[in-house]
């Protein structure tokens, strides 16, 4: 669904004569009311246009309280002699048109509300040791509906429920655990059209705002969660390709696959936590700056990545995340010294050890029925977690 107007005041006026618009150049503007998200071709004669961004997009018809336009365009300008010999210098610019991003609209206000009502933990228990648990976000996808939302929901409560009891077991076997590890895989949302299938558009049940405010609000409730039960909580989290909020009708990027949803939310909880300090103070963000992620945990080198940039490496998925990780040891990149590699994207779970590498790869949350239907695969719906200390991994339980 697309929205697309004229501007009146960029019609061709008699004196400008005829072709007076260089090739390539012819002022348009279309977006997709779905995504929010489109392009604007814009040719005028004023100079200062990139301090009138508002005003052209007001002049379009769309309204600059609701979109806007990236500050970074494509511009160009050229002479053309108008009928009676006279020369007009035109500035035009092509660039992204965008809905406001919702991060800090009424549901960031909500959240944030929720955050600084909170209170503070005044004398917090202190747990010493030599141990994190990790606990995975992989594939949420919410808005499908495969499971359904509703049935997504409880199934993650059942599994952050499952995780306390899963702490205070191993706390009674001498598992000294003293921090939780928070990592989100990527395809927390479903989007609403990505033209990877043709029935996705119907298959989704909430709106990008509704799935949007539902993943922070999971987030939020996973950190409220373990907060009490470690004396250091990290959340981090890598971008997937349903996350991507990009895409054009015609499936391609229009400005990079790292503009993504799945590492807003993290952006965003990070600013809700720095806002209320006293509270969050064991809370730590760490926010991939590209599509990988590798950190140590107690030691041990550990990288994480959703799965979505190995399609090309060929293979069933065992193979591609294998020849992946190959690469990254080929090129000497960060991922290559790492002992243990996480992803997702797959909906199942897979483990496989070389010598001193451990590959994981985490299940879904939610079902997928087109991922099941083209290659067999599925798994029940539940989330990865294991222990870490400077031995390794251990006490691996999908909950």
């Amino acid at each position: 669904m697309s929205g697309k107007k004229k501007n009146k005041d960029l019609t061709p006026k008699e004196e400008w004569g005829n072709n007076f618009f260089k090739s390539g150049w012819k002022p348009d503007i279309e977006i997709n009311e779905v995504t929010g998200v489109g392009e604007i071709t814009h040719v005028g004669t004023d100079p200062d246009y990139r301090n009138k961004f508002a005003e052209i997009l007001d002049g379009w018809g769309f309204s600059s309280d609701e979109y806007e336009i990236e500050g970074s365009v494509k511009a160009s300008s050229w002479n053309m002699q108008l009928k009676g010999g006279e020369v007009t210098t035109f500035y035009a610019f092509k660039g992204v048109v965008r809905r406001k991003r919702k991060g800090h609209d009424k549901y960031f206000q909500e959240l944030f509300k929720q955050a600084s009502k909170k209170p503070i933990i005044k004398s917090p228990k202190v747990y010493g040791g030599d141990t994190a648990f990790m606990f995975f976000m992989s594939d949420w996808q919410l808005g499908k509906s495969d499971l359904g939302v509703e049935a997504t929901i409880n199934r993650y409560d059942i599994a952050l429920q499952d995780a306390v009891s899963r702490i205070k077991h191993l706390r009674k076997i001498g598992v000294e655990i003293d921090e939780v590890h928070l990592v989100g895989l990527g395809d927390l949302t479903e989007n609403c059209s990505l033209n990877y299938f043709a029935s996705q558009p119907y298959n989704v049940e909430l709106s990008l705002i509704e799935q949007y405010t539902l993943a922070r609000a999971f987030i939020f409730k996973t950190v409220e969660t373990f907060l009490p039960l470690a004396d250091k909580i990290i959340l981090t989290g890598v971008p997937g390709n349903h996350g991507e909020m990009t895409r054009s009708g015609k499936g391609q990027v229009l400005t990079s696959r790292l503009d993504n949803s799945d590492t807003m939310h993290i952006q965003i909880m990070q600013e809700i936590f720095n806002a209320n300090k006293e509270r969050y103070k064991k809370v730590t963000v760490e926010v991939p700056e590209g599509y990988h992620h590798t950190t140590t945990v107690k030691g041990i080198t550990c990288s994480y990545t959703h799965g979505h940039m190995s399609g090309g490496s060929g293979g069933n998925p065992e193979v591609k995340i294998e020849n992946w990780w190959k690469g990254q040891m080929y090129g000497f990149l960060p991922a290559k010294d790492s002992k243990i590699l996480v992803t997702a994207h797959y909906h199942h779970f897979r483990a496989k050890q070389q010598g001193d590498r451990t590959w994981f790869q985490a299940g879904s949350i939610d079902k997928s029925l087109d991922f099941t239907a083209r290659t067999g695969l599925w798994s029940h719906p539940g989330v990865l977690t294991f222990t870490i200390n400077s031995k390794g991994w251990d006490n691996l339980k999908l909950l």
